[in-house]
């Protein structure tokens, strides 16, 4: 029998019971909170694209090409590692950088560059979610400063941009957007800030890899920026174990007859869909 079809002071006990019940197990008090907790997110309105092909690019990789892309850094103790294994297996990749590394070890940047590979800015300190609404000091500090620092030091204005953990929403993009930048995310991620075996890492990318993909993996951790002690090798934070993975990649990659090219292999755009990218779940790391 429905509720209507019940005596109306039958039916109001059993509401009644019913709201003591979900307050004896907290479950509205946990829909608050889930509730507030969603709209306080900037992934309420967040708008990531995950593959070029939402950032207007027109599957501008050739049909065989994959992006190798490393974040966080540069690093001194890893980024030179990279650089070697890059050139021994012909490769270019992209490396974002957070202003902060980059301000530490400028000579770093420029071997980044001067190995034929591509750099984009990561904001400066990875502290801030670039999302409408913060200061425009801030803004200021995260992207100008760090784009800024980087042209100096490469010669060439930044063209790419990733935020941190993947979060941005449709007024960052469309303001990048007008200033020649264009934001990158990734279709396949490693998980090595947080994997500590090389084979784990590599298994994650290689098991999802297909042509035209977008790679993610870390040369530095960004979460030790502003720490005073390295941590050591197989520890979090250290990322030796990312250029064993790449390693592992790197071999797989031209058994597949894959070529790892640098984002900036591809053509200069013209102002994209003034819409922005298409709205998708967005998997933060």
């Amino acid at each position: 029998m429905s509720s209507e079809g019940l005596p109306r002071h039958i039916a109001a006990t059993a509401y009644q019971g019913a709201r003591a019940t979900a307050r004896r197990l907290g479950l509205g008090r946990l829909r608050a909170r889930v509730r507030a907790k969603l709209h306080a997110s900037p992934l309420w309105t967040t708008v990531p694209p995950r593959r070029l092909k939402d950032l207007d690019l027109d599957g501008a990789l050739p049909g065989n090409a994959i992006a190798l892309t490393f974040d966080d850094g540069p690093n001194p103790h890893v980024t030179p590692q990279l650089l070697r294994l890059l050139e021994a297996y012909s490769a270019q990749a992209t490396f974002f950088m957070c202003g902060l590394a980059a301000q530490r070890h400028p000579d770093l940047v420029r071997a980044v560059v001067a190995a034929g590979h591509t750099i984009g800015g990561h904001t400066w300190d990875h502290r801030q979610r670039m999302v409408r609404g913060i200061p425009e000091a801030e803004w200021r500090r995260q992207i100008h400063d760090t784009h800024a620092l980087l042209a100096d030091l490469s010669g060439t204005p930044v063209r790419w941009f990733r935020p941190p953990r993947g979060i941005t929403d449709r007024f960052t993009y469309d303001r990048l957007r007008q200033q020649g930048v264009t934001t990158v995310l990734w279709s396949v991620d490693g998980r090595d800030c947080t994997l500590r075996e090389p084979d784990e890492v590599a298994a994650r990318i290689l098991g999802q890899l297909r042509p035209r993909d977008i790679t993610l993996l870390h040369d530095a951790n960004a979460n030790f920026l502003f720490s005073p002690v390295r941590p050591r090798t197989g520890e979090l934070g250290n990322q030796e174990s990312t250029v064993r993975a790449t390693e592992i990649i790197l071999r797989a990659a031209r058994e597949r007859s894959l070529q790892p090219v640098s984002l900036n292999a591809l053509p200069e755009k013209t102002p994209p869909r003034s819409s922005g990218p298409r709205i998708r779940r967005s998997h933060e790391r």
